[in-house]
């Protein structure tokens, strides 16, 4: 029998050794369709008076939704979508809204720039391989549940589709979105010639967003075709796709602050573009997003005494023929005292969303209160409040139904961390 030195010498114990490493490395990594117990629980708003469906409260994770200018939901309205830690690095969970069950849908490197199909079970997104040029991916998220379902996961790439390689030339600027069609993604970039500016974005003395050019470029979806829609001499930012008509895009010119003309309205039949709501040097706006086929609705911050001897609040424009209405701002002063964070004079909404029947739109404000608009009558509900903006801002959406608002909120945390919540609005007339 041979002694544990002349096995060792023989290699065969480093060789197992790296078997075994392998093993758990792939095991650790091997995620995807893993199921979390529920975290669902209630509270009623101390103010308002309102129930609040907690749907994610992780103590040692953050939980983040898709930014509000994208699907929120899956097709068939069971699932919400959000961005986790839970297990390493950022994955994309799905969390069932009826039981609060959650479930990792992706898997693999670095992921980002999340599409919801709005028809079926896929999700595209693009992955960042370690030296190696990004990934675009469809993924089959019917068969992942399924096969979570059953406990017989695959590995991640069993249900994802390549659709391109993107190339390195090209930096992402302002993300990704995919047309109501389906076969189209559009993406904001940063062309070859301004990369070095890219690597240092942040202006030292400002410490807003370098201005560098930008522009749109898009993907067939079946054959990943990668084609030019147009450049533009801005930084690009927010790219989102119309719901409601194909072809239809809006983007801005992102500076992390207030820009000379925020909002763009791109023609993509014509690849042509031109400035949505032309804005005043006096006018600060920001978080503009799709409300139905014809309106984009956007905020008009107040935030800065310089900037209230004018009309602000969540505004709405037309798309067809520019016109443009207020719907509403929030008033400080009917806040209640103990929730403010900040100044009550430095109150304004931030962010914003329509509802698709065109009766309502909500936004939050500065001081994590979470209010909704009667577009027709102009009357303004708050529904939830002290949500405290931190570590990111709430960014309500509504559901495809119009019966609730999705939010992510920092209240149960005091600011620590994220959690995904829902507030039915259906009884409120």
């Amino acid at each position: 029998m041979r002694t544990y030195k002349e096995i060792r010498r023989t290699g065969i114990i480093p060789f197992l050794c790296c078997i075994m490493l392998f093993i758990a490395s792939v095991e650790g990594k091997a995620q995807i369709g893993k199921r979390f117990p529920s975290e669902m629980s209630s509270y009623t708003d101390p103010i308002t008076g309102v129930p609040v469906k907690v749907l994610t409260n992780n103590p040692e994770y953050s939980d983040s939704r898709i930014y509000q200018t994208h699907p929120q939901w899956t097709y068939d309205n069971q699932y919400i979508a959000f961005r986790s830690k839970r297990t390493g690095n950022g994955q994309l969970f799905f969390v069932q809204e009826k039981n609060g069950e959650i479930i990792q849908i992706t898997d693999g490197e670095r992921n980002g720039e999340y599409n919801l199909s709005r028809k079926k079970g896929l999700l595209y997104f693009m992955r960042r391989p370690e030296g190696k040029p990004a990934q675009v991916i469809e993924l089959d998220f019917d068969r992942v549940l399924a096969d979570s379902q059953k406990g017989k996961m695959k590995h991640h790439t069993n249900y994802e589709r390549l659709i391109t390689e993107w190339p390195d030339s090209l930096r992402v600027s302002g993300g990704m979105a995919l047309d109501v069609e389906e076969d189209l993604l559009y993406v904001g970039v940063t062309p070859p010639h301004d990369i070095e500016t890219w690597k240092n974005p942040i202006d030292d003395s400002s410490h807003r967003i370098k201005n560098r050019p930008g522009g749109i470029r898009t993907i067939n979806v079946k054959t990943g075709e990668i084609g030019f829609a147009f450049n533009v001499d801005f930084t690009m930012g927010h790219v989102q796709a119309s719901p409601f008509i194909t072809r239809e895009i809006v983007f801005c010119h992102e500076t992390g602050g207030d820009s000379p003309q925020r909002m763009w309205f791109g023609d993509m039949k014509t690849n042509t573009y031109r400035p949505l709501y032309i804005e005043s040097d006096y006018e600060w706006v920001t978080h503009e997003t799709f409300a139905d086929a014809d309106h984009v609705y956007f905020n008009v911050l107040c935030h800065l005494e310089r900037l209230k001897t004018k009309p602000s609040g969540i505004f709405s424009v037309n798309l067809r023929n520019d016109h443009v209405r207020v719907l509403g701002q929030v008033m400080a002063e009917e806040v209640n005292a103990d929730l403010k964070s900040i100044p009550a004079q430095a109150n304004s909404f931030w962010h914003c969303n329509g509802s698709q029947d065109r009766q309502w739109a909500v936004g939050d404000d500065f001081q994590g209160n979470i209010s909704l608009i009667n577009v027709k009558t102009g009357q303004i509900h708050l529904l939830t409040t002290g949500h405290v903006m931190k570590p990111d801002h709430a960014h309500p959406y509504f559901s495809t139904d119009n019966k609730r608002v999705l939010i992510q909120s920092g209240k149960l945390s005091n600011g620590e961390r994220l959690a995904i919540m829902v507030i039915d609005i259906s009884n409120i007339k």
